[in-house]
């Protein structure tokens, strides 16, 4: 291997961070579940919550896929979860009738709002500031 790292280090690093993201989730999921929502369900909201898609209020959910970093396909199906429960919308897209958007409900963001005091203590606690750092 070549640079300033060898292969085992390489790994080690790998592997730490893979447990930080473990025992995380983990966390977050524990704090979320009071609020009747798992990590990827808050991870869809806050998205969906902050609003900064193309037209400022929904995604396509290509779009979000990327973003929660999920298979289309799961978050499809958590997307339709979440709307049985209330708190997304899904439409057709008017621009690509092919296309769906979702949008987070009145219900949706009084459970985010609910919930992200929680979510974000977690972070805190868990990701200690400069932890992981970008190179």
């Amino acid at each position: 291997m070549t640079g300033d790292r060898d292969e085992r280090a390489l790994i080690a690093e790998w592997r730490d961070i893979l447990a930080v993201h473990a025992r995380t989730a983990c966390e977050i999921d524990r704090a979320l579940h009071r609020y009747g929502l798992g990590a990827s369900d808050f991870e869809v909201l806050d998205v969906l919550a902050g609003g900064d898609a193309e037209d400022g209020c929904t995604f396509r959910v290509q779009e979000l896929a990327d973003r929660v970093h999920l298979s289309q396909s799961a978050l499809s199906r958590l997307v339709a979860r979440l709307e049985k429960e209330g708190l997304v919308d899904r439409g057709i897209c008017s621009e690509d009738r092919r296309g769906v958007r979702v949008a987070i409900t009145a219900d949706g963001r009084a459970r985010y709002d609910e919930a992200r005091p929680s979510h974000r203590a977690v972070l805190e606690r868990m990701l200690p500031k400069g932890a992981l750092v970008k190179s």
